[in-house]
Parts: structure tokens; C-alpha cells; sequence
């Protein structure tokens, strides 16, 4: 049994919120008892020796003190259900579809669409088909691609020579306490020669559906041989594509950390996040994406357009990168699918609980 102390840096609403565990310590679950005798489970996160928790409101300067112990199991949130399908499954959250995973069939790239409103209308672009004409088909909900791993266009699509595709070799899901996490093992090919792998993790928690918490990792893995990531504009690796009347072209709009509001502000500058949000239906609704301090060149730049595509994209006018053979890089990103505008979302402060969060002094 220990002891710890989360000191709150500055006002925060209630929410998940994130804190370092303990020295040596992996479990996959804490459970923490407070002073008034409220239990909170903590979830280990896929990727690094952070916990997640939900806890409430607090104000600058208080702290939360709890005992702490390293559990084995707990019962699954009842916020969120698997209907899994061939080569796809849906996540309902909250009594309600919240979006869809496709891996099989003719999927070019995994991918996530629809994303839904809380009242049940798509936020991303309808899904184009594998290789076909028209406007950006490959940009075909939430993807993860990249348009220069080893002079090989992983962005674009063509079933020839120069151009990519990923294909999922593995996955397994886990319904936790706190959240649903599926984590998935992919080679990425240009033809039938394979590039690299990756791991990657999907974690949708249990909330509200006024800001559902979408986390992403990925691992990329230089598994045949040494990777080169090129500088491209065409590079995420997140990107979406919103429903067209998100558009900021239209009625949509688009808003960085440093408040910076159009595409001549934004696209292609760095910040540690960005929102797009507009009208779908009779909702506003948007996506904010954060960059994780640990992530490579952060902040990130964006490749972020009026037509619809929002994308953080640290190789844009920037050097090569190389991963030597043998060798891992790792990606995270925080995805909030919010109600609102940027303010009413709370984006900022949210977007500070999750690169500095209560404060853990274990003992």
C-alpha cells in the first residue's frame, strides 16, 4: 500500500485527467481511496507509465490525498458496448452510436467513419471506396497515413508502384474501467513489399457525449530496414476529414492555440492544438486534436485545410527523419469530439490537463 498526493496546478472542470504512477510500478490498475472514503479507479495508459482517472471539478492549489493500491481487475464501464461485424465493429457510448472501425475487406488503410453527433449525424465525410475517382478519396474519415516513408506515397492512393497501403495483422480489445482500448499490429507495403510495422492503440472513454476523449499511439517499428520519413505536406500521421458543412471554407472554422482562426494562420504553423468545429445539422459540433509534448518536434505543425482536412504534420518543411534498422518511434495524440465552439468546449483547459495534470508525490 502507498500513499499519494495529486496537487492541483491550476482550476481544472471535472474530467479524465492524468497523473505519473509510481516508480516500477505496471499494473494495468490503481485503485485510489480518498479521505472521505470515495474509491477512483486509475487506468494505466497503453503506451507510458501514465494513469488516467476521472476526477471532479477542483480550484488551483488544492490536493487530493488517497491511499493506493495495484489491483487486478474491475468491473467494465457500462457507458460503452462492441457490436463487432467482419472486418469492422461499432462503439456505442452512452446508448448510442459513437463510431465505427473498419480494418478488412477492400480497406485501403484502417480507418474510423462515421464519428457521430449526440443527436446521430456523421461529423466526418462519407466514406469513397479503395482506388477510386474523385475529390481526396483516400481522405476517408479518421486515418493514419503518411505521404514519405522511404520515397513510398503512403497518403495518396494507387495500386501500383510508389504508393502504399496498411493492412492490420492483429488486434485485441480490452473493455476497462474506465474506457474501451483496442490495439492493433499493421504492416505497412508499397505493392507486396512490406516497409515497416506499427503498433498502434485506440481508447475511447467513458464521458459524456458533449466531449468524448479519443486517445491515439502509434509505434512505428523499423522492421525491414530503416525508415526515412521525407518532408511532405502530405502527412499526418491523424488525419480527418469532416463533414463538409464543418468546412471552414463554409461555415465551419478553425482555431489554434495561439488563436490564430483561418487557413492562412494555420496551416502549416506550429501549435500545440488545434480545433475545427461547425455546423452539423442543427448542432455545432468539432474536433479538437492535441499534441503530446513527447511526440517528435513538438509542437507540431498542421496541414490543415478550408475544404475539410485537419491534420498535425511535423514534417513539413523539415528535414529527413530517419529510424535505423531495428529502431521504434512513437507517436500520441489526445482527439476530443466536442459539442461547442473552442470555448464552450473548454478546449484549453483541457488541452493543459493533458500535458500537465494533477501533480502525483508519491510516498
Amino acid at each position: 500500500m502507498m500513499n499519494v498526493t495529486l496537487a492541483i496546478p491550476r482550476s481544472r472542470p471535472g474530467h479524465i485527467a492524468s497523473f505519473t504512477g509510481p516508480e516500477g510500478c505496471n499494473s494495468v490498475l490503481l485503485k485510489l481511496t480518498d479521505e472521505n472514503g470515495d474509491t477512483h479507479i486509475a487506468e494505466r495508459d497503453p503506451s507510458s507509465a501514465i494513469y488516467h482517472v476521472r476526477l471532479p471539478a477542483a480550484s488551483i492549489g488544492e490536493a487530493l490525498k488517497c491511499s493506493m493500491e495495484a489491483i487486478d481487475e474491475a468491473p467494465p464501464c457500462d457507458g460503452i458496448d462492441l457490436d463487432r461485424h467482419e472486418g469492422s465493429f461499432d462503439v456505442s457510448l452512452a446508448g448510442a452510436q459513437f463510431l465505427t472501425f473498419h480494418y478488412g475487406g477492400d480497406a485501403v488503410k484502417p480507418v474510423i467513419n462515421p464519428i457521430m453527433t449526440p443527436g446521430g449525424t456523421n461529423m466526418l465525410r462519407e466514406m469513397m471506396g479503395a482506388y477510386t475517382e474523385g475529390e481526396h478519396p483516400w481522405q476517408r474519415g479518421l486515418t493514419l497515413m503518411q505521404g514519405a516513408i522511404n520515397e513510398v506515397d503512403c497518403w495518396n492512393e494507387a495500386d501500383k508502384k510508389g504508393f502504399g497501403r496498411t493492412e492490420q495483422d492483429a488486434i485485441a480489445i480490452h473493455h476497462r474501467p474506465l474506457s474501451l482500448v483496442w490495439e492493433t499490429e499493421n504492416t505497412w507495403y508499397e505493392l507486396d513489399k512490406p516497409l515497416m510495422t506499427d503498433s498502434r492503440s485506440y481508447r475511447v472513454f467513458d464521458t459524456a457525449r458533449d466531449a468524448v476523449i479519443l486517445d491515439i499511439a502509434l509505434t512505428l517499428k523499423a522492421s525491414h530496414g530503416a525508415i526515412t520519413i521525407g518532408p511532405t505536406k502530405e502527412a499526418g500521421f491523424v488525419c480527418i476529414r469532416v463533414n463538409p458543412t464543418m468546412n471552414a471554407s463554409a461555415d465551419g472554422r478553425m482555431v489554434n492555440s495561439y488563436g490564430a482562426a483561418d487557413e492562412a494562420g494555420c496551416w502549416s504553423k506550429r501549435a500545440h492544438w488545434m480545433d475545427y468545429f461547425g455546423p452539423v445539422g442543427n448542432e455545432t459540433v468539432g474536433f479538437a486534436v492535441f499534441d503530446h509534448p513527447e511526440n517528435l518536434r513538438y509542437p507540431t505543425a498542421w496541414h490543415v485545410r478550408g475544404y475539410g482536412l485537419f491534420a498535425p504534420n511535423c514534417w513539413m518543411n523539415q528535414p529527413d527523419h530517419t529510424i535505423p534498422d531495428g529502431e521504434t518511434l512513437t507517436f500520441r495524440w489526445r482527439v476530443v469530439v466536442h459539442s461547442g465552439d473552442t470555448h464552450s468546449a473548454q478546449i484549453r483547459e483541457r488541452y493543459l490537463d493533458y500535458v500537465d495534470g494533477p501533480r502525483a508525490t508519491w510516498e
